[in-house]
């Protein structure tokens, strides 16, 4: 669910991050109830909102953070989703060096901690240098917002891959070997193991303490941060795989294409029931104007099919997204992965002129293809 945009980068909202602001909001009122020993239902609902909305609004300047620098170092940054175990800024691509990395890693936690000093700064000032009393609401309300993003900022600086801690640790390794790939199995690998130690420190929880609930939370962080890890690593390997090769290396150079006055029935019968292709080129005065695809066929009623030609159902070149040959096949997936319609393909051009077109098949047999072209380089 889109929630709003800033600096042109779109923030998302999962409905399973409620859950995390619930939570917030339900033990910072808890707190205030232990201390102050006072039950109203009024104090205890907005204690709970505001300290659940800050921890919130602390999650989106975290991801924006990162954001901004990504797109200061020249990486594409499309949006921050927001879930059940944090924020994620989707950055389309790795960064290009060590020390982008390491920047882009550490602002993260920096104003996590910035923030929570803040926060805690504001309560102390006045309390223990001004000798100021400040309602229990505010009290409660600065000291755990400000516990929470310091506690927030410190976990994320955990040197497990693929937190802000192991991107940080990544990037020190990759200076130190100068290879990414490296880098990265080892940053992982280390992600990967300290993801079963917080499995193992739950359920030791569970057994042995009065911690159910922290319990189950370690476990399913743990999980989570082990598979992310891997995930995270064939994530990298892949993006450098591709980014080797370019686009005129794999495109698919069409060897067949289809007039644009040809009709439907006639098109179905003579290209797609013969070449058994998904899409065909659609040509007109020795010029690709359009793709004709399966679905632009199937939702067409019978009787029809005689009388409307091609032409007027196919979808305009323009409207497919596009790259040179000289770019890398990196840049054609990331425009693929962002295209709603099938069959998803980029046009592949040369000074202005169409010259192929790339898939996701072509993308998969490139990436099994690399395996023998760069084994010696990962």
């Amino acid at each position: 669910m889109k929630v709003g945009k800033i600096k042109g980068i779109e923030i998302n909202l999962h409905l399973s991050v409620l859950i995390i602001v619930g939570l917030v909001g339900y033990y910072a009122a808890n707190i205030y109830y232990s201390i102050t020993g006072i039950f109203s239902i009024v104090d205890f609902i907005i204690v709970g909102i505001i300290n659940g909305l800050i921890i919130l609004g602390s999650i989106v300047a975290h991801e924006l953070m990162h954001s901004i620098v990504s797109l200061q170092y020249g990486l594409n940054v499309s949006s921050i989703d927001l879930y059940l175990f944090g924020g994620v800024s989707n950055i389309e691509e790795e960064p290009k060096t060590p020390k982008s990395e390491m920047k882009i890693s550490v602002v993260g936690p920096g104003i996590s901690l910035l923030i929570g000093a803040i926060f805690l700064s504001v309560y102390y000032i006045p309390v223990y240098l001004l000798k100021i009393d400040l309602p229990s609401q505010l009290t409660i309300t600065l000291v755990y917002s400000g516990l929470t993003n310091i506690i927030l900022g410190l976990f994320n600086l955990i040197p497990a891959f693929p937190m802000d801690g192991g991107r940080i640790l990544r990037a020190y390794i990759w200076k130190r070997r100068d290879n990414l790939i490296s880098a990265t199995e080892t940053a992982s690998n280390i992600g990967y193991y300290f993801g079963w130690v917080m499995v193992g420190g739950g359920l030791i929880e569970l057994v042995f303490l009065p911690g159910l609930f922290s319990g189950i939370w370690l476990i399913v962080l743990g999980f989570f941060l082990s598979s992310s890890s891997r995930r995270a690593l064939q994530q990298t390997i892949r993006e450098y795989k591709l980014s080797k090769i370019n686009a005129k290396e794999i495109q698919n150079v069409p060897s067949i294409e289809i007039p644009h006055n040809t009709t439907v029935s006639e098109a179905i019968r003579d290209f797609f029931m013969k070449y058994k292709n998904d899409y065909f080129p659609v040509v007109k005065n020795d010029e690709i104007v359009g793709i004709i695809t399966i679905n632009h066929l199937k939702n067409l009623p019978f009787k029809k099919r005689s009388n409307i030609t091609i032409e007027e159902i196919m979808g305009k070149i323009s409207t497919f997204p596009s790259v040179n040959e000289d770019q890398t096949v990196k840049i054609a997936f990331n425009k693929l992965q962002k295209q709603e319609e099938e069959p998803k393909f980029v046009i592949v051009k040369a000074d202005g002129k169409i010259t192929g077109f790339i898939g996701l098949n072509e993308i998969q047999s490139t990436l099994r293809l690399s395996e023998l072209l760069l084994k010696d380089k990962i």
